[in-house]
């Protein structure tokens, strides 16, 4: 089988200075501080871009606090119409007591559809839908501080009361930030098996019947549903670690360290492939685009790659796939198709 290590997806060391910076400037977990140490140490570049992004902030920071600047901040504040604050409490009244604040990221930036229909609130109640289109990503925040970031094509049901948080998993894959609270568990359902938490981070994929779990903070415990009425066999009980990963199946569940922070590299819009079939990833780079790749030649699906691609950017992923190896790529209409070169 062929192998090829393929270049990181592009960016400039200003770029991703910038982007570690604005990171950094809130509590990162493990990972990204992993990530952030790796990509600092990797170039000569990358470590003079990032000083020079916390030189300018110290050298903003500084000015901020000059007596000129905070007069002139004074001054604009008092000169400001009466009216125009007025709005502005009413304005942050209105945002505290709502049900969620959401961030959209990724294609769709207005998407009617995120919050579903059925979504409402009763005292010590929350129900709530949200969903993703394909190629889209979205932030929400809910009622109790806890955070999921949805990832393309995905369908999360929200279900709170006084007791417990119960989330299900319809389709897709949620990466779970969940606020500490040991009166009230946050319980994710997906398929045949639910994980359990108090306060921790991890992420859930669904596929068919298939569910993966991945831990970046924390402590779960993943099980079937079912184990809530029948007795618990030792094997049918599995309690999670950071950086470990688990699969839920028919066959039961299997738990093996991971790299998690490429699991979850989609929040940056990038998918990471380590010796994986082109198969594979040609099935994972489909998820983020209508635009289908297909391998017409069987013996191609198993050429191994390694690299990181951009979401969405489908004919950019074959191409690179051509230029590394002896595969020819045809688009027509919405569909690119790969075969061997005669």
């Amino acid at each position: 089988m062929s192998e090829s290590a393929m270049p990181l997806v592009p960016e400039t060391p200003a770029e991703a200075a910038a982007r570690w910076f604005a990171l950094r400037r809130r509590k990162p977990d493990f990972v990204e501080e992993q990530q952030f140490t790796e990509w600092l140490e990797a170039d000569p570049a990358n470590r003079r871009a990032y000083d020079d992004v916390t030189g300018s902030w110290e050298i903003s920071v500084l000015a901020a606090a000059d007596p000129s600047v905070v007069a002139m901040r004074t001054e604009a504040l008092m000169t400001r119409p009466r009216k125009q604050r007025d709005y502005s409490r009413l304005w942050g009244a209105l945002a505290t007591a709502a049900l969620v604040l959401i961030v959209f990221t990724g294609i769709s930036i207005s998407h009617p559809g995120f919050i579903g229909s059925a979504g409402h609130a009763v005292a010590g109640h929350e129900q709530l839908m949200l969903r993703t289109g394909v190629g889209e990503r979205a932030t929400a925040t809910l009622e109790d501080g806890s955070t999921v970031v949805l990832n393309t094509n995905s369908i999360l049901e929200i279900n709170y009361s006084r007791l417990r948080r119960d989330v299900r998993l319809v389709a897709g894959q949620v990466l779970f930030k969940v606020a500490h609270d040991t009166a009230r568990p946050f319980v994710v359902a997906a398929a045949n098996h639910e994980v359990v938490a108090v306060g921790t981070e991890f992420e859930v994929r669904l596929d068919g019947e298939k569910v993966r779990v991945a831990l970046l903070q924390g402590r779960v415990r993943v099980e079937p549903i079912k184990a809530h009425d029948n007795a618990k066999a030792d094997g049918d009980v599995a309690f999670m670690t950071p950086g470990e990963q688990l699969v839920a199946s028919s066959a039961g569940l299997m738990v093996k360290p991971a790299n998690v922070g490429e699991l979850v590299s989609w929040q940056q819009g990038r998918v990471r492939f380590d010796n994986a079939r082109l198969a594979d990833a040609v099935a994972e780079m489909n998820r983020y685009s209508r635009t289908r790749i297909v391998i017409d030649d069987p013996s191609a699906g198993d050429i191994r790659i390694t690299g990181a691609f951009r979401t969405g950017q489908s004919y950019s992923f074959a191409q690179t796939v051509s230029e590394a190896f002896p595969i020819q790529v045809e688009q027509n209409g919405e569909t690119i198709r790969l075969h061997s070169r005669s």
